[in-house]
């Protein structure tokens, strides 16, 4: 070997401190970025629920006697909400021991998150005929219930005053 020769080996080093430096720094910064975005999908599937938020609630009694009931429910949640009902606290049997609710549907019966469901129908007892016993200002319990797919139950407990139309 010729002393040329030996001194172009000395010459050629590997990569520079400078280069490694970045290498190893973005490296590091990828890693962070894939840490934080799973920390981020796993805390959001841990705090997923559903939520059911009354938007309007209104019962009224016309002169005739018969009462109408007027919902509009919003699914506050970050959760689809599969099935819900309107249950107004009144008897609609009497013949049953117990209040036997009153219950509505409304449409439409599943709730993405941010939608919302009405419904308005004559407030029956279970034969068909209305109920007529309840005074007008007087205050009834209602519970809005939803149900999520995984099966979990979303309650709203209230209140209502029956007003005059």
């Amino acid at each position: 070997m010729t002393k040329r020769s030996v001194n172009l080996f000395k010459k050629r080093r590997g990569i520079s401190p400078a280069i490694t430096m970045l290498i190893i720094l973005g490296i590091s910064v990828l890693a962070g970025v894939a840490v934080f975005q799973n920390f981020q999908s796993q805390s959001s599937v841990a705090s997923a629920r559903g939520a059911i938020t009354v938007e309007n609630l209104v019962l009224i009694k016309n002169p005739s006697g018969e009462m109408w009931l007027s919902a509009t429910i919003k699914n506050s949640g970050n959760r689809q909400i599969e099935s819900t009902v309107v249950n107004l606290q009144v008897d609609t049997n009497s013949g049953t021991p117990g209040i036997q609710p009153f219950s509505a549907n409304p449409n439409p019966a599943a709730l993405n998150p941010g939608q919302t469901a009405s419904v308005f129908v004559r407030v029956d007892e279970s034969g068909g005929s209305p109920i007529t016993s309840v005074d007008v200002g007087e205050s009834i319990p209602v519970e809005i219930r939803g149900t999520t797919p995984d099966g979990s139950i979303v309650t709203t407990p209230t209140s209502i005053m029956t007003s005059l139309a």
